[in-house]
């Protein structure tokens, strides 16, 4: 046999362990703990089958998937102890996602960039779905290219219908259990002789596991598949979609800016000499240092984060190279330095609450977020000086802070 094939055969037998693993050890909550080495096994796991499918079907992943692999191994390891659990597991699951289509080279932009909302959703929606049947196509397509006799064809056909059976034979004998006190005694003492509870009691992770199996193998197996046509098609479109929707006038966006920058420094005005009274590590005289960090740190974040949809919303809309688009880039440009200096405000607050309080996850997370508020500003300005998209940078940026972070916090958590 052929290593392309000895790499898809292996993918297959490896699909639905893999899928019964994800529902028990890598989603439930586990006590034990023993979460975290099984949340890194998993995460191997899956690198692994990753690994075995693209390879299987004759490509080698390109050389940045191994960057992302090692972001989700570094992940899982600090998911414990990092800067928050369900934001380390959501990450798990983006990686996985962007790492399927973007080991087989089948992103729309052809690179890490702006359109990464557009590669997770092939990824997580479109590839999956649209594959979801692949793992019967390549057992017969391997079944077929084989050197296959009619004794391997038997034992084929006869370990698929057990498969199959075993699940109707359970719920058989659980509903002549539901008759019969007796019959259910016996087959209690039978299941205790052969310990077979564990089976039973996990019975409906073994029927979820299924989809799971076929969602996951079909997700990498038709982007493994696709020789990225289809992506750059769709990429053409969703440009000329973009380049649709540039049909406000620059002097209107650049009112609507304007009205956002007016008002902040409107508020600095009247509340200056408190924002910025953490840069002296000095508190107002009505504040404790808890209450202080925490006056104002939530609004400020959502301020940075409706300045960043005010931002897209007018980058999207805004027609380029026409009248007003220099008092455009002007208002853009005061807009986000204003949100680089909320950053810098929210982050003195939370340094000096940190100062007085010492570690927590959760100051970590928050420092986190105020960082990547602040960095996605700079990149903005640093995209219209520069005249290109900083969308790349920022992803990464984003992505090695956050590793880091986590890194950091476990290190914290075990001193």
């Amino acid at each position: 046999m052929d290593i392309i094939k000895t790499y898809r055969g292996a993918g297959i037998i490896l699909a639905y362990p893999l899928a019964f693993a994800y529902l028990k050890y890598f989603m439930a909550e586990d006590s034990d703990g023993f979460a975290f080495l099984r949340r890194i096994l998993f995460v191997l796991g899956y690198i692994l089958f990753n690994e075995l499918v693209v390879r299987g079907s004759g490509k080698k992943p390109v050389r940045e998937t191994y960057f992302w692999y090692s972001v989700m191994a570094v992940t899982a390891v600090t998911s414990v102890t990092g800067i928050s659990d369900p934001v380390s597991m959501f990450a798990l699951h983006l990686c996985a996602w962007y790492v399927a289509v973007l080991s087989c080279g089948i992103l729309y932009e052809g690179k890490t960039g702006s359109f990464i909302i557009a590669d997770l959703f092939n990824a997580s929606i479109l590839k999956p779905f649209t594959g979801f049947g692949n793992i019967f196509r390549d057992i017969t397509q391997i079944r077929k290219n084989g050197k296959t006799d009619k004794s391997s064809s038997s034992i084929t056909a006869g370990i698929l219908s057990i498969i199959f059976v075993l699940p109707l034979f359970a719920i058989a004998t659980a509903l002549l259990c539901g008759i019969n006190t007796s019959f259910d005694a016996a087959v209690t003492d039978v299941l205790n002789q052969f310990d077979l509870k564990w089976f039973f009691k996990n019975f409906h992770l073994f029927i979820f596991a299924f989809p799971v199996c076929l969602y996951l193998y079909g997700m990498i197996s038709q982007s493994a598949g696709s020789e990225g046509a289809k992506e750059k098609a769709d990429y053409g479109k969703l440009v000329g979609w973009r380049q649709r929707c540039h049909k406000l006038s620059p002097i209107i966006a650049s009112v609507i800016t304007g009205m956002f920058v007016i008002l902040y420094l409107i508020f600095f005005a009247f509340e200056g000499s408190y924002l910025f009274s953490a840069f002296a590590g000095k508190l107002p005289e009505e504040f404790t240092a808890a209450e202080y960090a925490r006056k104002g740190f939530f609004e400020l974040t959502g301020v940075m984060f409706i300045n960043m949809l005010v931002f897209l919303l007018v980058s999207y809309l805004s027609k380029r190279d026409v009248i007003g688009r220099k008092a455009c880039n002007l208002t853009i440009t005061a807009l986000m330095s204003e949100s680089v200096l909320f950053a810098i405000i929210s982050f003195s607050k939370l340094a000096l609450y940190y100062s007085r309080f010492g570690y927590t996850p959760k100051r970590l997370l928050a420092m986190w977020g105020t960082l990547i508020f602040a960095a996605g500003a700079v990149m903005v300005i640093a995209s219209i000086f520069k005249r290109r998209d900083m969308s790349r940078s920022w992803i990464y940026f984003a992505t090695c802070s956050f590793t880091l972070m986590n890194v950091v916090s476990s290190v914290l958590a075990l001193s």
